[in-house]
Parts: structure tokens; C-alpha cells; sequence
């Protein structure tokens, strides 16, 4: 009786289980049943001086709670937010500036705000989105600094032995923009 299984790591051969063995050119390779690794109990796990490890159940409520106190209180310290801008992501914190490889369309010292905020973090605590944060919980205020043109960009086209050269020069828009405040307007829930 010889019953082959596709994915099961063994043959049975006349009704004993025996290693799946694979033939080559001139080696005989014996494949042996994979064995799961597994974490050490939690008795046994190193941890860092300062670190505790928390249950789901009461760390979940005590954690949110703590955060929110923080942010009633503004006890969250210097903030800093990775926001989404033109395609890019962007880390910042207030008195940053940003250089942002297009036209944002503001007129000169407007004062901007920017919503799509993908994380958001302080001295004791980090609020990642999925892949922004809910709209209006994080906003980050900015001013236009300034708005120009980039260096001029040569580039060539040349073909040998056709009398075919072109020469094109290319200016991008991009704009500068000051971080005034990233401020969390309202609680985690």
C-alpha cells in the first residue's frame, strides 16, 4: 500500500508511517517532521529594568485612562506626529521646518492645517493610525514660509551617428512650511 499525501511530510508504505524520503541524481535526502519553536513561559521572560508586563483586561482600561489624563491635563510634553503630505510622510514636531516637493496651493504666510495625520506621540505614549488617525483627533498647524522653484535640471537626449541631440531644462514647484502646533483636540476612545 504506498499513499502519497501533498503537504504531510510522510508516506505510508504498507501501513507503516515511514519519513518522506526524496531521490536526486546520486543523494537520498531524508526530510524530518519540522518542529515548532515556541516563546518561554511568561515566568521566564527577560525584562528590561522599568518594564512590566501588563494582562489585557486591566492594562487595556488603565492604559487609555492614563493617556487621556494626559492629554486633559496637556501633561503629553513636546509632541510629535508623522503626517501624510502630497505622497510623502513626513516626521515632525513644532518649530520644524518641511520642504514639500510641490505647489500646496497656500498663498505666502497662510497658516494651514494639516489632518492627515498617521501617528501622533508624546513623552510616555504613541496613537498609531490605521493608516491615518480619525479626522479632526490630531491637527498640526503650519505656515507657508516660502514657495519656489527648484535648480534647473539639465537632462540630454543624444543618438550617435544621427545628427539627433535634444536638451531639455526642467524647474520643479516646491514650498517650505513652518510647524507651529501639533496638538491632540480630543480624547482616545
Amino acid at each position: 500500500m504506498n499513499i502519497v499525501q501533498v503537504g504531510f511530510s510522510f508516506l505510508i508504505r504498507s501501513g507503516v508511517l515511514a519519513p518522506r524520503v526524496s531521490l536526486s541524481w546520486n543523494t537520498v535526502q531524508i526530510h524530518k517532521p519540522r518542529q515548532i519553536q515556541t516563546s518561554p513561559p511568561e515566568n521566564q521572560t527577560n525584562l528590561a529594568p522599568g518594564q512590566v508586563v501588563i494582562t489585557e483586561n486591566d492594562g487595556k482600561k488603565t492604559l487609555l485612562s492614563d493617556i487621556n489624563k494626559q492629554i486633559r491635563e496637556d501633561g503629553t510634553g513636546r509632541l510629535f506626529s508623522v503626517i501624510y503630505l502630497r505622497g510623502k510622510q513626513h516626521k515632525v514636531t513644532p518649530g520644524d521646518i518641511v520642504k514639500v516637493l510641490t505647489d500646496i496651493g497656500a498663498p505666502l504666510g497662510e497658516k494651514i492645517i494639516l489632518d492627515k495625520v498617521m501617528c501622533v506621540g508624546g513623552r510616555d505614549f504613541t496613537l498609531l493610525g490605521r493608516p491615518l488617525l480619525p479626522h479632526g483627533m490630531v491637527s498640526v498647524e503650519a505656515t507657508v514660509v516660502e514657495k519656489t522653484l527648484s535648480r534647473t535640471k539639465i537632462s540630454q537626449i543624444f543618438k550617435k551617428r544621427e545628427n539627433y541631440k535634444k536638451t531639455y531644462f526642467t524647474r520643479e514647484k516646491w514650498s517650505l512650511l513652518r510647524i507651529t502646533d501639533v496638538k491632540i483636540n480630543r480624547e482616545v476612545d
